[in-house]
C-alpha cells in the first residue's frame, strides 16, 4: 500500500510491481498522479477508515504492507502494518514527531548544537534583538516539503519577522513554530534503515544544492549520492552521525530520512529526520549508488528479517535527483531538456519534463512544490562522471536554448 500520490512516487510503483506486488494507492485527489492497480480515495492521515475501507474489500491477510512518504501518514503506516502483522514503530510514532520533539531527543542525546526556540519561548521584542544578532530560519513545528519556511536576515524588519511567524504557524499542522539559528554550512541527507532487532544502516548520503530563485527559502534542487567532493572517512562519520540520530529518536522497523549540516569546523548538526523515505529515493537512487536495495530491503525488515548494522556508502555509482532551476523572469522559447546534453555515460532512469512548457514565463520558487511542477531527471553514472560540475555544465547548455539565452531573449 501507498500513501500519497505525488507523481515522484512512480519509482516506487514501478519497482514494487518488479518485486511481484500489487500496488493500491491512497490519496485524498479525485485523480491520483501516479496509477496503482486499485485505487483509494480516503484522508492519508485517517488510518480508521482506510483499515475499515481493506476490510470491507476483503483484504485483511492479503497486504503485505504500507510505506508513504508523507511525515504526516507514517501513523498510518504504523497502523496498517500493525493490521498486518509486521513489524512496527515504536508506539511514540503512532503521532507525528515534531521538529521540537526532534530537537529535544538530540539535545539529550548531545547530537544538537545551535540555537532552537520554540515561538512561545521568546517575546516579539526578544524576537527582534535576537534578529539584530544573527540570522535566523523561522520554520513550521510540523509540516512537510519545505513549505512555511523564511529565511531571516540579520536585522530583518519587523514586518519581515510578523510575516514569517504568521506563515511559519499558519503552515504548520499545531499551530506552532520553531525560530532558529541559521546555521551556514553544507547540507545532507542520510538514508537510513533499521529493523526490529536495533541494528541501522545507512545506505546513502547526498549533497543537496538549493535554488538560485527560491524567495527567502532553501528549496533542494538537486540530491547528489556518492559525490567525489568529500573523501570516503568524511562520507563515514557523515553515516556514523546520522545512525546515531536514528537511534537517539528511539526508531525501528522504518526508513528514517535525515538532514544534517556540517559546519565550517565540520562539526554536524541535525535539523529534521523523518520516519520515511521519499519518492525516487526510496526506490532508485539510494539502490543505484549503495548496491543494496532500499525498498527490497525495507519490505524484508517489515516481515521480520534483520539488516547489516554500518552504510553501504563509497561505492563506484553516483546517483542524482535533479530538478530544475529555472531563472526568475525568463521566458522560455525552445522546447528541449537536459537530457539532451548528458555524458553518455550518464543513465536517466526516469524523466518527467511536462512543466517545461513553450512559451512560460518563470517566477520565484517559494516552496518544493513551485520546484515539483517543472520536472524532474532521476541520474545514475560513474561517480567520476556524474558529478556536480558536469551537471551544472549540462544544465547551463539546456538552459541556453531553452531561454535562447545567447540571442538576448531573456527578459530584463
Amino acid at each position: 500500500m501507498l500513501l500519497g500520490c505525488n507523481k515522484l512516487l512512480l519509482g516506487q510503483v514501478c519497482h514494487l510491481r518488479e518485486l511481484g506486488y500489487k500496488v493500491i494507492v491512497v490519496a485524498w485527489n479525485e485523480t491520483p498522479d501516479v496509477q496503482g492497480d486499485l485505487y483509494l480515495r480516503l484522508d492519508v492521515k485517517d488510518y480508521k477508515a482506510i483499515i475499515s475501507r481493506l476490510e470491507e474489500l476483503g483484504f485483511k491477510g492479503r497486504i503485505c504492507g504500507a510505506l508513504s512518504s508523507i511525515d504526516l501518514a507514517a501513523p498510518t503506516v504504523n497502523a496498517i502494518n500493525a493490521w498486518c502483522g509486521n513489524k512496527t514503530m515504536p508506539s511514540k510514532f503512532n503521532k507525528v514527531l515534531s521538529k521540537n520533539d526532534m530537537r529535544d531527543a538530540w539535545m539529550a542525546a548531545g547530537l544538537f548544537n545551535r540555537l532552537s526556540l520554540k515561538d512561545t519561548e521568546l517575546s516579539f521584542d526578544e524576537l527582534c534583538d535576537l534578529s539584530s544578532k544573527m540570522k535566523l530560519i523561522c520554520k513550521p513545528d510540523v509540516s512537510a516539503s519545505s513549505r512555511g519556511i523564511t529565511i531571516l536576515e540579520r536585522g530583518s524588519d519587523i514586518s519581515m519577522l510578523k510575516e514569517a511567524l504568521a506563515l511559519a504557524r499558519e503552515t504548520s499542522f499545531n499551530g506552532n513554530c520553531l525560530i532558529e539559528e541559521f546555521v551556514e554550512g553544507e547540507e545532507f541527507t542520510v538514508d537510513m534503515l533499521g529493523d526490529a532487532y536495533g541494528n541501522v544502516n545507512c545506505y546513502g548520503s547526498s549533497i543537496q544544492y538549493h535554488s538560485l530563485y527560491a524567495r527567502h527559502n532553501h528549496v533542494t534542487v538537486i540530491h547528489h549520492w556518492n559525490s567525489r567532493k568529500y573523501g570516503d572517512e568524511v562520507w563515514n562519520q557523515i553515516a556514523d552521525f546520522g545512525i546515531k540520530c536514528y537511534k537517539a529518536l528511539g526508531l525501528k522497523s522504518m526508513f528514517g530520512h535525515l538532514e544534517i549540516i556540517m559546519k565550517d569546523d565540520g562539526s554536524f548538526t541535525p535539523v529534521e529526520m523523518g520516519a520515511r523515505s521519499s519518492g525516487f529515493i526510496c526506490s532508485h537512487t539510494v539502490w543505484e549508488a549503495s548496491g543494496h536495495d532500499y525498498l527490497g530491503d525495507y519490505i524484508h525488515v517489515l516481515h521480520g528479517g534483520k539488516i547489516e548494522s554500518g552504510n553501504y556508502l563509497n561505492g563506484e555509482r553516483s546517483s542524482m535527483w535533479f530538478g530544475y532551476d529555472i531563472p526568475s523572469g525568463s521566458d522560455s522559447v525552445l522546447q528541449t531538456d537536459i537530457t539532451k546534453y548528458l555524458d553518455p555515460e550518464i543513465k536517466v532512469l526516469f524523466e518527467n519534463h511536462d512543466g517545461l512548457r513553450v512559451p512560460e514565463h518563470f517566477g520565484d520558487y517559494i516552496n518544493d512544490t513551485d520546484r515539483d511542477k517543472f520536472g524532474y531527471a532521476i541520474l545514475s553514472g560513474p561517480r567520476d562522471v556524474l558529478t556536480y560540475e558536469s551537471i551544472q555544465k549540462s544544465n547551463e547548455l539546456f538552459l541556453n536554448d531553452f531561454l535562447q539565452r545567447n540571442n538576448g531573449n531573456k527578459r530584463k
